[in-house]
């Protein structure tokens, strides 16, 4: 795991948060009460999205994913994450799983950072049970979808 990536991660939401109170601060000062409990509710939301891959079991896999999401930003490129699952029980190695992640959203990110793609989302699912043995940790981004596949099975990665 990259420290120098963390700490800027870190500096990175800390100004984020900052940046909340001030606009949440001024809201209030222009007795704007309704846009004010709005915006709370909408920034609420999305720290609440962003905690989920927080409390993944794997934390090699929560830190790439916390990563691409900061460097996505960076690139105007929106990151919406659905943890349906918190990747628990694994017994694939957290550091081989945060590898190809890293690489695989070091790509996506690339390739929407061009000023010529118009849809910069990408959305990462994570879905699966420990009883099933198997978890899927999708991307869809430009129109394109990919699923990775990990399962428990016999020790083996498919």
């Amino acid at each position: 795991m990259d420290a120098a990536k963390m700490l800027e991660l870190l500096s990175v939401q800390r100004h984020d948060f900052l940046n909340h109170l001030q606009i949440i601060s001024g809201l209030l000062q222009l007795k704007k009460e309704t846009e004010a409990r709005e915006y709370i509710r909408s920034a609420a939301s999305a720290i609440s999205r962003l905690s989920k891959v927080v409390h993944l079991e794997i934390p090699e896999v929560a830190a790439v994913l916390l990563i691409a999401h900061n460097r996505a930003a960076n690139y105007q490129i929106k990151i919406e994450f659905d943890v349906q699952a918190n990747l628990s029980g694994c017994v694939v190695s957290g550091e081989q799983i945060a590898a190809l992640l890293d690489e695989i959203l070091n790509n996506i990110v690339n390739n929407l950072a061009s000023t010529e793609v118009a849809d910069r989302e990408i959305l990462i699912s994570i879905t699966g049970k420990p009883v099933d043995g198997a978890w899927q940790i999708g991307f869809s981004a430009d129109g394109v979808r990919l699923k990775l596949y990990i399962t428990n099975y016999n020790n083996n990665i498919l």
